[in-house]
């Protein structure tokens, strides 16, 4: 009788190790499976941020040959420079995301450090999309000031009254601090517009959004 409670506990041990295997197995696979998917929405983004880099590296060359053989105008020669200093800023952020996606796709690590990382992304990405886009209330005169004595010799500043460009600049100013108020006093709040909270998510990356999600339902799935 002894000999077969002994055998039976072994049996219901041998049991329980294969469903601790099992369940193991199952987490691990339901893990590699939601990664899988984490990574193929990164990649895209990986694609996206180093054919950024190239753009504005041509950009940048582009811009420097402009205000080399424009630097005897002031004025085509400052704007060529004000260009050449905003493409290297784009440069910069671009790489930098770059680095910070790479990190996330290419090292495997437990998923709270993996959700860390992505925060810290998309955090980074949020404010240098805002940082290089206000200045677009202003950049795009002397972009279209460069594109057009490129193209055709029109020097914009010249034929159009140096007063006239001010003033647009001016206004671009006025709009730069418009934005900066809007989004200080739109920061921090529950966005319940369905057209802001689509912003944000552009601003911060659709794709790192979808991954940020596929980590929690990682992170969830853990914890039960």
């Amino acid at each position: 009788m002894t000999m077969e409670l002994d055998e039976m506990k072994q049996a219901w041990a041998r049991m329980d190790l294969r469903q601790d295997g099992m369940e193991a197995l199952l987490r691990q696979d339901f893990r590699e499976r939601r990664m899988e998917k984490t990574r193929a929405s990164m990649r895209w983004s990986l694609l996206w941020q180093a054919m950024e880099i190239a753009a504005w590296l041509a950009f940048v060359v582009f811009v420097a040959s402009f205000w080399v053989d424009h630097r005897h105008t002031m004025h085509l020669l400052v704007i060529g420079l004000l260009l050449h200093a905003y493409g290297i800023a784009a440069i910069w952020s671009t790489a930098t995301q770059l680095f910070l996606l790479s990190r996330i796709y290419l090292f495997d690590a437990p998923v709270l450090v993996l959700q860390r990382r992505l925060a810290q992304l998309r955090r980074f990405r949020f404010y240098s999309t805002l940082a290089l886009g206000l200045p677009w209330w202003c950049l795009w005169l002397l972009a279209t000031t460069v594109g057009m004595v490129w193209l055709s010799g029109v020097d914009l500043y010249a034929a159009a009254s140096p007063g006239w460009f001010w003033a647009t600049l001016g206004v671009g100013v006025l709009g730069i601090g418009f934005s900066l108020w809007l989004a200080r006093r739109l920061a921090g709040r529950q966005l319940r517009s369905p057209t802001w909270r689509r912003l944000v998510e552009d601003m911060s990356g659709r794709s790192l959004l979808r991954a940020s999600r596929q980590l929690e339902e990682i992170a969830r799935f853990e914890r039960e």
